[in-house]
């Protein structure tokens, strides 16, 4: 199977938004609440929520943060 540049690009980011929302809504639901009785199932619900809003941004995010980092270093700032 082959899913070419573009679609392999999105899959990575796909893994990035995935792996960063889950560490982040871990974090984030420890720092506010604590370590609760019902921590698990809160933290996959806010992990849920987390991705599905994660993925779009990171999918925006990514390519003007490439794009932001070529300027940079042609004008080598």
């Amino acid at each position: 199977m082959t899913i070419g540049a573009k679609g392999a690009e999105r899959l990575m980011t796909l893994f990035i938004a995935v792996g960063m929302s889950f560490l982040m809504s871990a974090a984030m639901l420890l720092f506010n609440m604590g370590l609760t009785p019902d921590f698990w199932s809160t933290w996959m619900k806010n992990w849920v929520v987390a991705t599905a809003i994660a993925y779009p941004v990171a999918l925006i995010v990514v390519p003007l943060a490439r794009q932001i980092t070529t300027l940079m270093l042609e004008q080598k700032l």
